[in-house]
């Protein structure tokens, strides 16, 4: 469908920031650390944003991740995940209630056997929370 669309497509590598984007309708495909952080920033700028979250992600402080790597050199890394994922429980609630699932493994395990990394949460939760970013699937 991109062939047929009018608007300006960008991929993250191009993005300098949202000033040019305010009041316009915005789709941020991917919920990585980078569609996070663009997302948090377009609707800091004033545009009606919206995020595709497609497959579960973990989302955690900056805290929690830096306690995380600290703790894995005394502890496993399923007690480190295990503490992770009950501590994101208590931060951020359900999840899904905005659209947002979690993965059956945790942050850690997730990096180490996919590569995939857990999201740095900047703020975008508390937008997505406040409906000022909506999340579509």
């Amino acid at each position: 469908g991109l062939q047929s669309f009018d608007g300006e497509i960008l991929h993250s590598t191009q993005y300098k920031n949202g000033k040019k984007f305010k009041d316009k309708s915005v789709l941020v495909v991917g919920s990585g650390n980078s569609g996070m952080e663009i997302s948090f920033d377009l609707a800091n700028s004033a545009a009606k944003t919206s995020i595709v979250v497609r497959s579960p992600i973990h989302v955690i402080p900056r805290s929690m991740a830096s306690m995380g790597l600290t703790l894995l050199k005394y502890l496993s890394l399923d007690w480190v995940d295990s503490l992770l994922i009950i501590m994101s429980k208590i931060v951020y609630g359900d999840l899904r209630k905005y659209g947002i699932e979690r993965p059956k493994e945790g942050p850690f395990a997730m990096k180490d056997k996919y590569g995939k990394y857990p999201v740095i949460d900047v703020g975008t939760y508390r937008k997505i929370k406040t409906g000022e970013i909506q999340v579509g699937r």
